[in-house]
């Protein structure tokens, strides 16, 4: 049986360690802390980045020429991915590969294709300034790792990758390609700085009879999708917009149903017989204060994740009723967990006027033996509409927040009906817009 939704609470389990939300006891938005004024260098000339999301990234490449380099096949797929979206930071990747692709002339082989594309900055540097210096220290470490030169090996080695050497091509502000042979095959990199963008692009594969393709046809497809890759990058901020089930909602939508400030959405998508799609804010309050005066915030993380099953056995209404049962069940049983993580839930509400049916559940997530720490609190709201379930889960506090000690002041903490009511607001506004 497939699980394609995340239960409320389900990102602690999942995510105990790694790259996805952080199983801190912490409350996500809760600081604090003395913070800094921003340093000169932020305070230059700012670089606006424009919004890109996988998908964004993946329409970039013309279907016809995608369809020559990697072709669609049972035995490999695209993935579309949105790693950051905030106003300091932007990344997304794209990538297709099939595991057995007929690559002519009666060869069967494997090839992929991927794409990624980010652009930040710090404190200390802007955007810009980032994307040069960046673009600079990996040049340089692709250059030191060439170990073949004049189709010869120079380090003395029989064994393992060979790294060709470095080519300057002319796409974007500065650019260079490199070739390489390693367990995967024989594959092409662009590497493009482009503005404040770092485009890298990777082509190429292994045939399973035939031997290698051919360096000049790996080279090639990756640069002409370098230049359309580079051309989409190359645009206005300004007359950019996000697109699809993620660009519904703003970040000034989430800041009118909780308060501000909301960054995002990150993006995050899955392309097959069942499409996934993963949106993800982070939302906060600024708190006035001194410099050095210790203070908290309100704030926490707001994710959509958006199902489309289509018909038969594993339909929208058979996934949202099983979804039911599961968090009625997980209530009668006093909830789930183990040793290290508890997470109990409250009686499912059904919630009339959203989609063909709606319910929400509010979960607390404990650390047994370890009742200093904070109870992290969730409300998550999952909605049925035709061949589609959505999930709306926000986490993290409601109320509270300002400088410690102050009168009156009160730790951030999770009121369930403040936060269902926003979330119920946002998935009210998200399910009439979806089309």
């Amino acid at each position: 049986m497939l699980v394609a939704g995340a239960a409320a609470g389900g990102w602690l389990l999942l995510s105990r360690d790694g790259d996805g939300p952080r199983s801190s006891t912490n409350v996500p938005g809760d600081r604090r802390a003395a913070t800094r004024s921003p340093s000169p260098a932020s305070e230059a000339v700012k670089v606006s980045l424009r919004p890109i999301t996988g998908d964004q990234l993946c329409a970039a490449v013309p279907d016809a020429l995608r369809k020559s380099l990697v072709t669609d096949g049972r035995y490999g797929g695209k993935n579309a991915s949105t790693g950051a979206a905030t106003a300091t930071e932007k990344r997304a990747a794209c990538s297709w590969d099939n595991n057995k692709m007929d690559v002519g002339g009666g060869v069967i082989g494997h090839r992929s294709l991927s794409i990624s594309v980010e652009a930040r900055s710090t404190d200390r540097q802007n955007a810009l300034e980032y994307a040069k210096e960046r673009f600079a220290e990996e040049k340089e470490r692709n250059d030191e790792r060439v170990n073949v030169r004049d189709g010869k090996r120079i380090d003395g080695s029989t064994t393992g990758s060979a790294f060709g050497p470095i080519r300057e091509l002319t796409y974007g502000d500065a650019s260079y390609s490199q070739t390489w042979i390693g367990h995967s095959g024989l594959k092409a990199g662009v590497y493009v700085r482009q503005g404040p963008w770092l485009i890298k692009i990777e082509y190429g594969g292994s045939n399973r009879t035939g031997g290698s393709p051919a360096g000049d046809d790996v080279r090639a497809g990756a640069g002409k999708v370098a230049e359309r890759v580079t051309a989409e990058m190359a645009k206005d901020a300004a007359k950019v917009k996000l697109t699809g089930p993620c660009g519904i909602l703003t970040a000034k939508h989430v800041e009118s149903a909780f308060f501000p400030h909301a960054e995002g959405p990150t993006v995050g998508g899955r392309d097959g017989r069942i499409k996934q799609t993963t949106c993800g804010w982070k939302v906060s309050e600024s708190v006035p204060h001194r410099p050095g005066e210790p203070f908290t915030a309100r704030g926490g993380e707001l994710r959509i994740h958006l199902v489309d099953w289509g018909g038969g056995g594993l339909g929208s209404a058979f996934q949202f009723d099983r979804d039911a049962k599961k968090y009625d069940r997980y209530h009668a049983k006093g909830g789930i967990g183990d040793d290290d993580l508890h997470i109990a839930y409250e009686p499912r509400q059904q919630i009339a006027g959203l989609g063909q049916k709606a319910f929400a559940v509010v979960s607390t997530s404990t650390r047994p033996g370890r009742e200093d720490d904070r109870p992290l609190r969730e409300v998550l709201v999952k909605v049925l509409t035709g061949d589609r379930t959505i999930e709306f889960v926000f986490r993290g506090t409601t109320t509270g927040g300002g400088i410690v000690g102050a009168p009156g002041y009160q730790e951030p903490t999770f009121e369930p009906a403040v936060a269902q009511q926003a979330v119920v607001k946002l998935a009210k506004a998200f399910v009439a817009d979806l089309t």
